[in-house]
């Protein structure tokens, strides 16, 4: 079977690297997310209450498409890894509502998209989920250094581990549609490194295959 695996956690957290790692193990394309070519990010972390709701829905236009395309390709013989999910855009999208910078009826308006693109995807194989301490995350923030970051706060990461939380419940509880049937990897990645997880993931596949 072809997969197509989603990795999920905080900023920080390491999905990147993780992605690069194991699509070079799997032989899978990697899916990034777009951060520099991402057109909202400076200016909503300028200006979140004007911003917010623009980069969201803009994220998950590209989320959406890309991982169709992965469908496309996994259909073909090509599986993909990404570096985060709609879940977990959305995770962000109702932080933003919950702090006031989307309005209610934004909020409205965006889960009326997501369930919308939701019930037209094909199921990921795999979700990995990277459990990482928010005040990790922090240091790792740090250390990347990206200019847009620096005033991500440690009460942020700890709201962000929160919304998570509500998330990985609700895909487990199947509330997502196009989660149903995947499989969830959950790891404790506070030190553990990338070549850390591959026999993880491989046993993951394995069973669900």
């Amino acid at each position: 079977m072809t997969p197509v695996i989603v990795i999920e956690g905080p900023i920080a957290a390491g999905k990147t690297t993780l992605v690069k790692h194991l699509s070079e193990r799997l032989n899978l394309t990697p899916r990034y997310e777009p951060v520099e070519s991402n057109p909202y990010l400076d200016l909503f972390y300028e200006d979140p209450k004007r911003w917010a709701f623009a980069m969201q829905i803009h994220l998950l236009h590209w989320r959406y498409a890309s991982q169709k395309e992965a469908a496309y390709a996994a259909a073909a013989g090509r599986g993909s890894i990404f570096d985060r999910s709609l879940p977990g855009d959305r995770v962000f999208c109702r932080m933003h509502m919950e702090a006031g910078n989307i309005a209610e009826i934004e909020w409205q308006t965006y889960q009326m998209a997501y369930q919308v693109m939701s019930c037209s995807l094909v199921p990921p194989t795999l979700m990995i989920y990277l459990d990482v301490d928010p005040e990790v995350a922090l240091e790792r923030l740090r250390r990347r250094g990206r200019e847009c970051e620096a005033g991500v706060t440690l009460e942020y990461l700890q709201a962000l581990t929160a919304g998570y939380g509500r998330m990985l419940h609700e895909v487990q509880h199947e509330a997502h549609p196009w989660a149903r049937g995947m499989k969830m990897l959950h790891v404790g990645y506070n030190d553990m490194r990338p070549d850390g997880i591959d026999a993880l993931v491989r046993e993951a596949l394995e069973v669900r295959t």
